[in-house]
């Protein structure tokens, strides 16, 4: 009932040439990707979405205006005798007789000859993808919004994140100049490597590169070494290595061994460079028991800046030994320890030494090499990466005869 007062609104209105405001105007619309968009007009335009892919379609209102041959409306120009006869035609639609020709067609194919089925070929064609309509309908304005708010709320949260970080590493910094202090007076080096690494990966974050943060780099290097200083002495155990007459023990390779993985042993002794090897250098060894030499050899080219710095080549530092490379018994070969490039480490701090029993009663020089050794440090640019240019590759066996 409902249905058919609206169309006899709907006659009344386009008999009157006009259009009545209560009668809806359906639409219908084709979307890129093949999918239907229908619905009711309005008085104002409207979007409406794609059930297919989303997209939005833009829907004019009602057409006001009386319908022409390329647009249509509900209102309808000319006489009312013209509006009449629209009406009824959509009432009483007629039936369409077929055209002469289309009769005299359709007599031939009755009487033609039956058709002979003809096989055609099979063909293939790759699948037509579409991609600019799938960009279209994986990339909706929407879906871009929600990724730029996305990236936008990601950056915000991350540099929010940084700057709290460096606030942090700045407090850091500035406050452990006096732990460190506090904790070498107190000569507590557990606590004291703890709050140097702390105080390094705040230099890290703050990219400082000057003579405090490279002193304080050093530093951690030095307490490292203290921390884990070999409990043996490796002197002593060279000179257990031979016999009362001098001979080296069968047991003396793998006895060497041992005392060299015990940790780290710290050296006062002279640099030089090794003949025949760039970028290696030896250490002289304090004494050579039996009748072997002991070549202590250092593959750092870094070293290299610290003799064209000190001439005469003394240094005290601290290192590991990852290979040791014994003389065959009978022989004059040397004993080679070579040393880990990596775990160099020049002394700079005058209550490390004494930690470890070396003090400036034993050794007048001892606070003039360390503060030497100390400027070379905060001075070089280069000292702190030294171990980013080691010499990786032991020497053959070849070149470690003396």
């Amino acid at each position: 009932m409902a249905g058919t007062f609206e169309k006899l609104k709907r006659i009344k209105a386009r008999l009157q040439g006009g259009a009545e405001a209560a009668v809806a105007v359906p639409f219908e619309l084709n979307c890129e990707c093949g999918g239907t968009v229908a619905g009711m007009r309005r008085k104002s335009w409207i979007e409406s979405e794609c059930p297919e892919c989303c997209q939005t379609l833009f829907v004019l209102p009602a057409n006001v205006y009386p319908a022409t041959k390329r647009v249509p409306s509900e209102v309808l120009g000319g006489s009312f005798s013209d509006r009449l006869q629209a009406v009824v035609s959509e009432l009483l639609p007629a039936k369409k007789k077929p055209s002469k020709k289309a009769a005299e067609k359709a007599v031939g194919a009755a009487t033609a000859a039956p058709a002979v089925a003809v096989k055609r070929k099979p063909w293939f064609s790759l699948p037509h993808i579409d991609i600019v309509g799938f960009l279209k309908r994986t990339f909706t304005p929407f879906r871009l919004l929600m990724m730029a708010m996305t990236v936008v709320v990601g950056l915000t949260v991350y540099w929010m994140t940084y700057q709290r970080a460096v606030e942090n590493a700045q407090q850091t910094w500035l406050k452990s100049p006096e732990e460190i202090e506090g904790l070498l007076n107190d000569s507590k080096m557990v606590e004291l490597q703890q709050t140097l690494q702390t105080a390094v990966q705040a230099a890290d974050l703050l990219q400082r590169d000057d003579p405090e943060s490279r002193r304080i780099r050093n530093m951690l290097g030095e307490t490292m070494a203290i921390n884990s200083i070999a409990s043996s002495e490796l002197l002593t155990a060279f000179h257990n290595a031979y016999n009362d007459e001098g001979v080296l023990q069968e047991t003396a390779a793998s006895e060497i061994e041992d005392v060299c993985r015990s940790g780290t042993f710290l050296f006062d002794s002279y640099l030089t460079a090794r003949p025949g090897l760039s970028d290696v250098y030896l250490a002289e060894f304090p004494a050579t028991p039996g009748r072997h030499p002991i070549e202590l050899v250092i593959p750092l080219p870094a070293v290299g800046d610290f003799l064209e710095a000190f001439e005469d080549g003394r240094a005290i530092f601290t290192v590991t030994i990852d290979q040791v490379a014994a003389p065959t018994i009978g022989t004059y070969e040397p004993w080679v320890l070579h040393v880990e490039s990596t775990s160099f480490v020049l002394l700079t701090s005058l209550p490390h030494c004494e930690r470890i029993g070396l003090t400036k009663d034993i050794d007048p020089t001892l606070e003039g090499i360390l503060q030497r050794q100390r400027d070379f440090v905060e001075g070089s640019a280069t000292w702190y990466a030294r171990a980013e240019t080691a010499v990786v590759e032991k020497p053959d066996s070849d070149d470690e005869s003396p």
